[in-house]
C-alpha cells in the first residue's frame, strides 16, 4: 500500500509539472507567426521570368498583367503578435507586416508601406494558415512591385 500511495503521489507531481509547463509553451507558441515574404519586381518590358518564381508565375499571371518577373529579395520573419516585421524596398521605402490575430485557421495582418516616415499604403488581410497570397504595390523603375506573403502559425 505504501509504494501504491508513493506512486500516486509521484504521478500526481509529475502531472502537475507537465500541466503548469505546457501550457507556457503552447501559449508561447501560439503567440508566434512564421511569416515569409519575396519581394517581386514585375514589369510589361520584358518576357523574362525568375527561376526562383516560377512555381508561383501560374498564380501571378492569373491576377497581374505582367509578362516579366524578378525575385528582388526573399526573407522570413518570426514575430510575435503586434510585432512589426520591415522589409526595406527601393527607392527608401519599407515594407511593414503585423500580425495582428489569429482565428478560425487566418491571420490578420496589417500592412502598410512607408516612403521614408510617410504611410504611402495600407490594408488589413486574412490570410489562412500556410498559405500565400500576392499584393500588388507602388511603381518601381519599369513596373511594380509585388509582395508574396506566406502566414504559417505553429
Amino acid at each position: 500500500m505504501y509504494s501504491f500511495i508513493r506512486l500516486t503521489r509521484l504521478t500526481a507531481v509529475a502531472v502537475w509539472v507537465i500541466w503548469c509547463w505546457c501550457p507556457a509553451q503552447t501559449a508561447a507558441a501560439q503567440n508566434q507567426v512564421v511569416t515569409h515574404v519575396k519581394v517581386i519586381q514585375a514589369s510589361t518590358q520584358t518576357r523574362s521570368v525568375d527561376p526562383a518564381l516560377r512555381g508561383i508565375v501560374p498564380e501571378l499571371e492569373k491576377v497581374f498583367r505582367y509578362t516579366g518577373y524578378t525575385l528582388l529579395q526573399e526573407k522570413t520573419l518570426s514575430q510575435a503578435f503586434q510585432q512589426p516585421g520591415r522589409i526595406l524596398l527601393p527607392d527608401s521605402r519599407t515594407l511593414m507586416l503585423t500580425p495582428t490575430s489569429s482565428q478560425g485557421g487566418r491571420i490578420q495582418y496589417d500592412i502598410q508601406i512607408l516612403n521614408r516616415k510617410d504611410a504611402v499604403f495600407q490594408t488589413r488581410v486574412l490570410l489562412k494558415n500556410k498559405r500565400s497570397m500576392t499584393i500588388g504595390g507602388p511603381r518601381s523603375g519599369h513596373g511594380v512591385l509585388l509582395f508574396h506573403i506566406t502566414g504559417s502559425l505553429p
